[in-house]
């Protein structure tokens, strides 16, 4: 006689709720065609944020399920409560000032998304947004705009007041760095600022910007009460570099910086909100490579041993162990597909995913004993996918 089910398992099932197999859940967000921009059809075939189930044991995804249609939500972020979603729309055709915007959505039971409210991201093409610590404020980088914007939340999670809109200036930078190896024509945009990534240090004391176009790491402090950003230090990577995502160690006192153009690893001490460049930079490809690069994303496994770093063009994944001496390249891995717009680890440390932008699909790696990534076979198809967030 088969076994009834309980009505939790009832309940489950239709809310598409995860089961014992299932034990996690992600939303993926990606690039869209945008109807200002007819060419954008041919290269961006998503729809929106998706969420996904992913099995616990083999760290594969299920299909994806739309919940929230949108225009190019290329980087998303969830608050520390995880009731809330924020998503930027990587665009340059939101509202009168023809910005990118900023929209806030409140997260269900079942993992659905209810639409709270949207805003102008403070200038084009936004490509990054994190929570403050705090949790009073959402912080968004604009990479054409060059900007940087910090948004007051409504204790509802909805998006309140624009507190401040930051555009660096100084001197341009060449498109190629110095040390970038022969064969790269990939070169970095460096017309003008290019807001790559917001977010605090360990302590939420501090909050970084990576300046992608002037090659410039700002460090500054958030004014809870005027929302404004003060600041504390600015530091130069090398000219043509284009520093674009960093992690920091554990105990906050190291900042690891992936620079785009020359695809390197560069290593800072941390104090005082001042960076002081430590050692080397360390090239994220095999030794001897040449030929066309760019770097795309950096993550810091749970550990604090190793770092993963993401290659455009050479499409892989560089495994950088973590000694007393500074950061080791001890692998680099095939990424199954081109362009691999970011990386995510899942929250087990077991299984690191990469988002090809490129080839439509995200592919999912189980980390081995040695730190380094080995693929599983499993692959998902999804249109440009641009970022993934593990919703506990």
């Amino acid at each position: 006689m088969k076994a009834l089910l309980t009505t939790a398992a009832i309940a489950a099932l239709m809310l598409g709720t995860v089961t014992a197999a299932n034990a996690g859940r992600a939303y993926v967000g990606t690039y869209t065609a945008d109807p200002s921009d007819p060419r954008s059809a041919a290269t961006s075939h998503g729809e929106g944020i998706y969420l996904l189930n992913i099995d616990d044991a083999t760290g594969a995804p299920s299909a994806p399920k739309l919940v929230a249609k949108m225009l190019s939500p290329s980087w998303i972020t969830l608050s520390a409560d995880h009731r809330f979603l924020y998503a930027v729309s990587e665009v340059a055709s939101y509202g009168n000032d023809k910005h990118g915007s900023v929209t806030a959505f409140a997260v269900e039971a079942n993992g659905t998304l209810k639409q709270l409210n949207t805003l102008d991201s403070g200038g084009a093409i936004p490509c990054f947004i994190s929570v403050h610590p705090s949790g009073k404020f959402v912080m968004i980088a604009n990479y054409t705009g060059g900007s940087y914007e910090i948004v007051r939340l409504k204790p509802d999670g909805s998006l309140g007041e624009i507190t401040d809109v930051v555009k660096p200036s100084g001197p341009l930078s060449p498109a190629t760095a110095n040390d970038t190896q022969p064969g790269q024509f990939a070169g970095s945009s460096h017309e003008n600022s290019r807001g790559h990534m917001i977010g605090p240090d360990r302590s939420g004391q501090y909050v970084i910007g990576d300046d992608a176009g002037r090659d410039q790491i700002f460090v500054w402090t958030l004014d809870q009460a005027s929302g404004k950003l003060k600041d504390v230090s600015v530091s130069k990577s090398l000219p043509g570099s284009a520093p674009r995502h960093f992690v920091f160690s554990h105990d906050g006192k190291t900042m690891y910086q992936l620079q785009e153009q020359d695809s390197r690893l560069a290593t800072y001490d941390f104090a005082g909100g001042k960076l002081t460049a430590k050692g080397a930079t360390v090239f994220a490809l095999p030794k001897g490579y040449q030929g066309s690069n760019t770097g795309s994303e950096l993550r810091l496994d749970d550990a604090g041993k190793h770092l993963y770093f993401g290659n455009r063009t050479y499409d892989g994944i560089a495994t950088f162990a973590i000694g007393a001496d500074g950061p080791t390249l001890v692998g680099n891995v095939h990424t199954e597909g081109n362009n691999p717009r970011s990386l995510t680890l899942s929250p087990d440390g077991k299984f690191l995913y990469s988002l090809n932008q490129g080839a439509n699909n995200i592919v999912t790696f189980r980390i081995g004993a040695n730190g380094v990534p080995k693929a599983t076979g499993s692959y998902l198809a999804l249109g440009t996918p641009a970022v993934m967030v593990f919703l506990p």
